[in-house]
């Protein structure tokens, strides 16, 4: 199985104020949803009910829902209890709504317009060829909802994030580097990279700059470089051994896209690609042996580089 890379979820390199929001349990008021929980507290209740009315009433028969499987209550009875089933999902669905970690769509929308912000375009309507905008993801929306609180502190990390995301909504990572790392007093590189690892255009880095470099955004005796992110551009080409049974196509495609998540996830300003990362990610289910046949030696982590995977090949030999 053989696969490009291009991820498609903005990634924040240094942002000292946004947490992870996958991390975050769901609350409470997000109910699980069982649908034999529901017909199971349903008979329950059937059969309480009816040895009530059997107290009141002694020829009535005894009812064991239990061993009755089609029987008209039992069936009254799943009805019943996935009508009860979609009540819950919909309350839930309205608790995610109003919470910013789960909320999607025209539910992110009103929450992050409470910040001041709404949804930018990333590619504007093409009236010639009929072809709709395209606005910017729910990821990228709610990474600048999360940044927009440190908007105000002109000179922070999170503002010229934050800022440089507005000018640019279909940027895919920033990082912020400063003395710390150059040893440079005063300066302050803003390093971008576009979607799927691309280098900025001209425009682009003009449009982050403009957001950046201007007394709102920093303060006065600070200097702002906006500059691409250097390319570190490596393929992977991979063979496991399967045993017999498992169809191989399937299981090297599992394999495959098991390598996409992890070098999607390492395709981040700053991030660092170990070898034993991806070489593991190709073992799993049915998985006996994994080799590289390209001799990747790992991309090391650097605050300017991000490692752009190019290609992704995985060819399975059964094992007789």
């Amino acid at each position: 199985m053989e696969t490009g890379h291009a991820s498609k979820v903005a990634k924040l390199s240094y942002s000292p104020t946004v947490i992870d929001l996958s991390r975050i349990p769901a609350p409470n008021a997000i109910e699980p949803l069982n649908p034999e929980t529901l017909i199971a507290a349903f008979k329950a209740r059937f059969v309480a009910v009816w040895d009530q009315y059997r107290a009141k009433d002694p020829t009535l028969p005894a009812y064991d829902v239990a061993s009755l499987e089609f029987d008209p209550v039992v069936v009254a009875g799943e009805a019943f209890s996935y009508f009860r089933l979609l009540d819950r999902a919909r309350v839930n669905a309205a608790v995610k709504g109003v919470l910013a970690p789960f909320a999607k769509g025209t539910d992110l929308d009103n929450i992050v317009a409470g910040a001041n912000l709404e949804r930018l375009i990333v590619v504007p309507a093409n009236p010639v060829t009929g072809a709709a905008a395209v606005y910017e993801t729910d990821a990228q929306l709610l990474n600048r909802y999360l940044l927009s609180f440190d908007k105000p502190s002109a000179g922070s990390a999170a503002a010229y994030l934050s800022r440089a995301f507005a000018a640019w909504p279909g940027m895919h990572d920033a990082a912020v580097i400063g003395r710390a790392v150059h040893g440079r007093r005063g300066d302050v590189d803003l390093v971008v990279i576009g979607p799927g690892g691309r280098l900025a255009t001209s425009a682009e880095i003009s449009a982050v700059r403009a957001a950046v470099d201007n007394d709102h955004a920093k303060p006065e005796a600070t200097s702002v470089v906006v500059i691409n992110a250097r390319r570190a551009e490596y393929a992977l080409d991979f063979e496991i051994e399967v045993g017999t049974g498992p169809d191989a196509s399937i299981v090297a495609d599992e394999a495959a896209a098991r390598i996409l998540a992890v070098t999607a996830e390492r395709t981040a300003i700053g991030a660092g690609v170990p070898a034993s990362l991806t070489i593991g990610a190709a073992y799993g289910p049915n998985v006996l042996v994994a080799r590289d046949l390209g001799g990747f030696a790992g991309i090391p982590a650097d605050p300017y580089t991000i490692p752009v995977c190019t290609s992704i090949s995985v060819r399975p030999v059964v094992r007789t």
